[in-house]
Order: structure tokens, then sequence, then C-alpha cells
């Protein structure tokens, strides 16, 4: 049985396009087991899963002390100290002197994260090892075991701690998922401050709505009277990780009375979702030429997995969350009556169409 399961996470892995390569190499072991403990996460083995990521996170700091003491013997020699903290010249030492485990470890690192990143400094080298004792994918592993188990205390407590960790994130942008998850749980036991901190520090990182230019002239192309039409003609927003930030937080500021907010962060909520749809229908239809939003949202939701995607992400909910934060601000502009029109007559799901075909027709 043991064999069996180690041929299927191999294979697992080989289609996830993972491989041992050289740039893995130093920390392999504890990789392979975060791998095998995700892999019982997903089979619904959670003590597996919690004893598995427990060994990576040991197995991880051992490692990562493992190299340090390489580093530190490498460098005990006088003439290695003479060379002082530059990491070129200790590096050159270290190969006249054929320390070669020495020699291959900060090359490996210098092709991992680059000569920018040390500074020609052999002391930042040994930092980041000591970082590296760190595993903070296992805290996010073991935070989402307590979270579907109802242990929900151990599940903020081990989020905060990938969260604090995040500058020794294996993949970096993982840092986007811990946050969201974050903000999810805050919210679902209306810790409602700290789930808008952490959807905040996602969307910070949003070029376009960090972008006080660009948020002042996209909102204001409302006031000076542009059409839905032209303004989703004009603008583009692809920064596609902020689209489930952007709901949640629109969804968060609608239900605390803060209308403008709700409006604005839906606004580039279905825009950058716009933006995702309309790229998908450029790369897959050649004589494809935006010209209305009603002729759009005809044709990307006549594909089912363009359906499936808007239904999926919440689109429409917030479509709808635009459509009615709009006519609340600009009660004598057609900008939210045309999205409860598209709605109407497009949303894959009928309750939205429902919904949006009775703030139509209700009276002010």
């Amino acid at each position: 049985m043991k064999v069996k399961r180690n041929f299927v996470i191999a294979v697992f892995l080989l289609l996830c396009g993972f491989c041992f390569s050289e740039m893995n190499s130093i920390f392999q072991k504890s990789i392979r087991l975060l791998e095998e403990a995700n892999y019982a996460f997903d089979l619904g083995e959670y003590g597996s899963a919690i004893k598995l990521a427990e060994e990576a996170r040991i197995t991880r700091e051992s490692e990562a002390q493992n190299n340090l003491n390489i580093l530190e013997d490498a460098l005990k020699p006088n003439i290695v100290r003479k060379a002082g903290d530059s990491l070129i010249e200790v590096l050159s030492i270290l190969k006249e002197r054929q320390v070669y485990d020495a020699v291959s470890l900060i090359e490996y690192l210098i092709n991992l994260k680059g000569e920018v990143f040390f500074n020609d400094s052999i002391n930042t080298m040994k930092q980041y090892l000591e970082a590296k004792k760190k595993f903070p994918e296992t805290y996010y592993l073991i935070a989402k075991v307590y979270e579907y188990e109802g242990e929900f205390d151990f599940a903020y407590s081990y989020f905060m701690q990938a969260w604090e960790n995040r500058d020794v994130l294996d993949i970096p942008n993982q840092k986007f998922d811990i946050l969201f998850d974050i903000a999810t749980l805050s919210y679902n036991f209306s810790k409602y401050d700290d789930c808008e901190k952490a959807l905040l520090l996602i969307i910070a990182e949003d070029p376009y709505y960090s972008d006080a230019a660009f948020k002042t002239a996209l909102l204001g192309a409302v006031t000076r009277g542009y059409s839905a039409d032209k303004i989703f003609d004009l603008y583009r927003t692809n920064c596609y990780r902020s689209i489930s930030a952007l709901f949640k937080l629109a969804e968060l500021y609608e239900g605390q009375g803060r209308v403008e907010e709700a409006y604005s962060t839906s606004f580039f909520g279905v825009l950058t979702s716009f933006t995702r749809m309309y790229e998908v229908l450029m790369n897959r239809t050649t004589d494809f030429e935006y010209n209305s939003l009603t002729n759009f949202f005809e044709i990307a939701m006549s594909y089912d997995d363009i359906a499936n995607w808007s239904i999926e992400k919440g689109f429409w909910q917030c479509l709808y969350r635009l459509a009615t934060t709009s006519r609340i601000l600009y009660p004598d502009n057609n900008f939210g009556i045309n999205f409860l029109n598209i709605i109407a007559n497009y949303a894959p799901e009928n309750y939205w169409r429902q919904l949006a075909i009775n703030k139509i027709y209700e009276k002010n």
C-alpha cells in the first residue's frame, strides 16, 4: 500500500509540472513532505496531513541549519575571514581552496535568488538561510485543516504564522491566498476590521486600484457623463488576483452601509472580470470586436466555460451591486439601469435575472 501511495504521489507531482531540479535540491525532502501533506489533505486524511506538514516543517529547519553549518565551516579559516563580507571574494577563495560543498551552495543560492538579492554580502546569505528555517507553507496547510475541522481559533493562529513568515514562501504570490483565507475566516466570524485589512493588503499591490490617477479617471468617467459602453471600451484592468478580494470588499462595504466604497470596489471588480472575459474572447474568436456591453455579454455568455466562470467568481452578484449602488449615488444617470438590463437579459442564473427585473420596475 505504501509503494502504491508513493507511486500515486510521484504521478501527482509530475502532472502538476513539479520537478526536483537543481534549483530545489537543498530543500528537496521538505518540499516532498509538504506535497505529500497536501495530497493527504485533498484525500480528506486530515490527521496525516497535519503529521506530514509538521514533519516537513522540522525537516526544513534541519535542511536550512545543515546548509548554514556548511557555510559557517567554510568561513572559519583565517584566509577566508580576511575576505570580509564580500560574497564574490569569499566565493573566489573557496574555489581556490576547492571547498566544493560551500561553493555549490553559494552558487545555487545566487542562481536561485540573484546576485542583487544578496548585495554581495555573505552575511545576508547566512541571514537568508536562517530565515528559511521557517516553512510558512506548512503553517498554511495546518490552518486549512483546522478551519475545515471547525477549530477556528487554531486556524486563524496558523494563518497568521504563515502570513508573518511570507517573505520566505517558496512561491511568493501564495501570500495572496493566505490573506484571502484570513479575510474569509475573519468575515465569517464578524471580525470585519481584520477582514478589511487583509483584503486591502491584497489590492494594495494591484497596479490599477493603487494608481490614484487611474482610479480618479475611471470613477470620474461616470460623473463626466460617459456611457457604460464607452467606459468599458476605454478602460481595462488585468490584475486578476484582485477579483475575489474586490468582490469580498464590496460585499463587506455594502453590508456596513459604506455605499461609495461598495460602489468603487464593485466597479473595479466588474471591470477586472470583464477584462478577463474579454481577453478570453479575443484569444478564442479572431473576428471578435467589442462594440457594446450588450453585444459583448450576448457573445460571452454563449460559451459555457465563460458563463460558468462568471457564476463561480460571483460576477453577477457584484454587477448587481454595482448597478444598485450607482443608482443610489447617481440617480439621474443611466449607468446603473444599463447594468440591470444586462443582468436581466444575459445572467446565466435566473435568480439574478429576476432580481434585476424587479429592481428595474421598482418604484422609487
